[in-house]
């Protein structure tokens, strides 16, 4: 499937807007939503590389709190954790800016350019954020949009003065429990690549609570049931070539 995008209307992508989108595939990309089955995936020092990718999203009820998320959650019992509306501030300018030059892989150059298109003042998105904090320092920052019975993450990133702490998937944990407390269904983290494991993250903290996306059937089955192969086979058998 060619990337396919949709621009926002005057009430934007929210309420139940967004859980209909959602539920078929689509994502957040800055202002607008898309959705695709392949992407490319660039890393320092290699070209870029070509993958099929499936859309993932989290049944809420099904997640189990697993040993290893009770290990990031005591690692990092001694941070704040606040949820706020979504803002951009030159704090977290300067945070972002820690962490992308931190990572080994390209992203946008600011955090406002990796959220906002330039030309947009307002935002179409309902949008939170999770602020984390050591003391005063601002040490991690996660976005999510939600909508009526889901949210779906956008951009979290950290200081790597604190990558021990596990922090992203920290964040992550907050996420679902920000959307638990909402008596949200479903997270939305973004898709997988069948052939990269850089995005496999997306998978914690629970692999039988997540769900996969089949595109032709419209379908979300679970992920547990499909190996990456198997994935693999269905993007060469059934998209590649066919249009979708």
């Amino acid at each position: 499937m060619s990337n396919h995008f949709i621009q926002p209307t005057a009430d934007g992508f929210k309420d139940a807007c967004l859980d209909e989108y959602l539920a078929l595939g689509y994502y957040r990309m800055r202002n607008s939503i898309f959705t695709t089955n392949q992407v490319f995936v660039e890393y320092y020092g290699n070209s870029a590389l070509f993958t099929p990718v499936f859309w993932l999203r989290t049944v809420l009820d099904l997640v189990a709190e697993s040993r290893s998320s009770l290990r990031i959650r005591k690692k990092c019992s001694g941070f704040t954790v606040s949820f706020l509306p979504a803002v951009i501030t030159e704090e977290m300018e300067e945070l972002y800016t820690a962490y992308r030059n931190h990572i080994n892989f390209n992203t946008s150059d600011s955090c406002r350019e990796c959220m906002m298109d330039e030309d947009i003042l307002v935002n179409p998105f309902n949008s939170r954020m999770i602020e984390v904090r050591d003391g005063a320092r601002l040490i991690a920052v996660g976005y999510f949009d939600i909508g009526l019975d889901s949210s779906m993450a956008i951009l979290n990133f950290y200081h790597p003065d604190y990558r021990q702490f596990s922090l992203g998937k920290f964040l992550l944990l907050q996420s679902l429990d920000y959307s638990r407390e909402q008596q949200m269904r479903f997270y939305y983290p973004g898709y997988l690549s069948t052939t990269h494991p850089k995005m496999d993250y997306k998978i914690f903290p629970d692999l039988n609570a997540i769900e996969v996306f089949f595109p032709v059937e419209k379908e979300w089955l679970p992920y547990r049931d499909y190996s990456k192969l198997q994935l693999h086979d269905y993007f060469m058998s059934k998209i590649a070539g066919f249009g979708w």
